[in-house]
């Protein structure tokens, strides 16, 4: 018994380059590269070589002993504002296109004015790396106040060590 449509053999023939198709990108699909994850060997010898360190929340470049920042004061000075755009460079320079900008204070102050303090210390920060590429929405800005001290805060030495900011670049 014939079925007289005359379509059977025009399916038959569609079915068969459609299987191949989809064979054909599923097997493309495979070759695709996976994303990058994690920093490169690179980029590693970077941040090594600018003095970046490992830490739990990824490579941190903390500018503490570089007097970033004087007592009660939020603007950069020549020297720390080199730094950071030297830094900011390299970093653009292997493909790093985000941190996070962490501010500190010292102990001095009432704990509010301290946390402000800190917060516009970050910024500083973050307006020099935006000012030499970097884009302000790839950037973490955050003011820790007097939380997270490195040095002991009793003492002038140990005060200026916690005027500080880090810059922190996350390991994936």
């Amino acid at each position: 018994m014939k079925s007289g449509t005359g379509v059977e053999p025009v399916m038959h023939a569609l079915r068969f380059p459609l299987w191949a198709l989809l064979f054909a990108m599923l097997a493309l699909t495979g070759c695709q590269s996976a994303p990058q994850k994690g920093l490169t060997p690179e980029q590693i010898a970077v941040l090594k070589r600018e003095g970046f360190t490992p830490t739990d929340e990824g490579w941190a470049y903390d500018l503490s002993g570089k007097v970033l920042f004087g007592s009660d004061l939020d603007s950069l000075n020549g020297q720390s504002q080199a730094i950071v755009e030297r830094i900011g460079k390299a970093l653009l320079g292997v493909g790093i296109q985000g941190v996070r900008v962490d501010g500190h204070a010292d102990s001095s102050g009432k704990a509010a004015y301290n946390q402000q303090l800190s917060e516009r210390r970050a910024q500083s920060v973050t307006k020099a790396l935006v000012g030499i590429g970097m884009q302000a929405q790839n950037i973490q800005s955050r003011g820790l106040g007097s939380s997270q001290p490195v040095a002991d805060n009793r003492t002038s030495a140990g005060r200026t060590e916690n005027r500080r900011v880090s810059i922190v670049v996350a390991s994936y």
